[in-house]
């Protein structure tokens, strides 16, 4: 009985065009960045640290690894569908990171700017009286 139960699902997903089988590999297209959190002291601050970029797209291609608003890319990668990055990062804001190929962007992701304290500026009146 149970034997025909499978065969019959079997059957089901061969005629809608499903794998009988569904495996999850991994996927074609990943864009990994670590750490994507920069954190530092005040708000306003520049933010420091070393950041390690992996990326991989289905396609071999001609990529270039961009900040955005920089038109210098970081590196550069030929006849490639994957690779890696370190750089230090320094930055007050923000940015997004981007894989381009020519001037089409594939991949992007954000490294986020926090702080652990807000900017406090105080207005400091002196009085003698």
């Amino acid at each position: 009985m149970f034997a025909m139960f499978f065969k019959g699902i079997a059957l089901l997903l061969l005629l809608l065009g499903l794998p009988a089988a569904a495996q999850e590999g991994p996927s074609d297209r990943q864009f990994l960045i670590s750490p994507d959190t920069c954190v530092a002291i005040n708000k306003g601050r520049t933010c420091y640290t070393q950041v390690s970029i992996e990326w991989q797209l289905p396609e071999h291609g001609d990529y270039c690894l961009f900040l955005e608003g920089q038109g210098t890319p970081l590196a550069c990668w030929k006849n490639r569908r994957s690779g890696q990055w370190q750089f230090e990062f320094a930055s007050a804001t923000s940015i997004q990171v981007l894989l381009k190929r020519q001037d089409t962007i594939m991949l992007s992701k954000e490294i986020q700017v926090n702080w652990v304290y807000e900017s406090q500026r105080r207005k400091r009146n002196w009085r003698l009286f």
